[in-house]
């Protein structure tokens, strides 16, 4: 099976015992039957400890109980007790796992690097050049994919190199993207996905004339701010954000930012059909984090966007329908705001 990652992945050695970031802190750990089982046997006042903190969550899945907000077994310098005692392997498979996405699409899988981990946005972040991303094979058998793959794929690679196009300025490839994706769009919901390769060779950007009205913020920003929250002062910083004019944020870290959402979103469409939405929301995190770094830094408006946004897929899925349904952040909303 081929196995594909962004082209810093194997630089990223973030784990539970060693890292002093907080990623951890407000999360409760879904312990997986196997690493259950193993607490049952783990011996002492430790062993005492972690049974003891065991329950269901409200999905009736087994999870350590937060105590006051942090994970029961975070040390007072934000570190895993359990990693440091019993190892990495005593852990469970979410902690093992975490930040890292990944989606098996049949012949291929791929994982990223979710940008809430300080350090992997450190890794996303630590570089102007275009990110890319490295492919390698195991052993392990591939399996048939669905049929739009070999649509998608083609298209996203188009996609993908229209962002890196660093001849012209990031709005006018940003309008590229969209107006793209929703052409493609089309074929998806006229059930001819293999009509997609042709479009991905041969598309051309046409003049596009959009209707007057207001672009996205600060709209988009109470839309979020109506999205379940993870963080107390998530919304605090999404009202600070209204009044705050895009941060001056070098191009290049930006275009690795939508570089970054595109890869780990567009092949989601596989699933549901729904590349446009999918679009749509790779374009409004790249111009909120541009915002919300006017206020708090792009750094941590990209952690603290992935956060509330790409850890929940109901949020993800409201922001999806929101797409469908608003006006005020349909397609033409996008464009003014990309040319306003």
């Amino acid at each position: 099976m081929l196995i594909r990652v962004p082209d810093y992945y194997e630089a990223f050695h973030c784990l539970a015992g060693a890292c002093p970031h907080t990623c951890c802190e407000k999360w409760e750990v879904v312990i997986d039957p196997e690493t259950a089982r193993r607490y049952g046997t783990v011996p002492g006042p430790l062993g005492k400890r972690l049974r003891a903190a065991m329950g269901p969550d409200e999905d009736g899945d087994l999870c350590f109980r937060l105590d006051g907000g942090r994970c029961p077994f975070l040390d007072r310098e934000n570190l895993c007790e359990i990693h440091r005692a019993l190892g990495e392997a005593a852990t469970s498979v979410t902690c093992r796992e975490h930040p890292r996405f990944t989606e098996d699409y049949g012949p291929f899988r791929e994982t990223s690097l979710c940008a809430s981990c300080p350090a992997a946005c450190d890794l996303l972040l630590g570089s102007d050049a275009p990110l890319t991303f490295l492919t390698r094979e195991t052993a392990e058998p591939a399996e048939p994919g669905d049929p739009w793959l070999r649509g998608l794929l083609p298209l996203r690679e188009r996609l993908l190199r229209e962002l890196a196009d660093r001849s012209r300025p990031l709005e006018k490839r940003l309008e590229t993207f969209l107006l793209l994706a929703t052409e493609a769009q089309v074929l998806l919901d006229a059930d001819q996905a293999e009509e997609l390769p042709a479009l991905a060779a041969h598309w051309k950007q046409p003049e596009t004339a959009v209707p007057p009205g207001p672009g996205l913020f600060p709209y988009t920003l109470e839309v979020l701010a109506g999205l379940e929250v993870l963080d107390g002062d998530w919304r605090d910083l999404l009202r600070s954000g209204a009044d705050a004019q895009p941060a001056d944020v070098p191009e290049a870290l930006l275009e690795r930012l939508a570089t970054y959402f595109a890869f780990r979103h567009l092949l989601k469409a596989v699933n549901d059909g729904d590349l446009l939405g999918r679009a749509q929301f790779c374009v409004l995190m790249v111009l909120t984090a541009r915002r919300l770094a006017a206020v708090c830094g792009l750094k941590e408006a990209i952690r603290r966007l992935c956060c509330e946004l790409e850890h929940s897929e109901e949020n993800l899925e409201a922001l999806r329908q929101a797409f469908l349904q608003d006006a005020a952040l349909s397609p033409a909303a996008f464009l003014r705001q990309l040319r306003g």
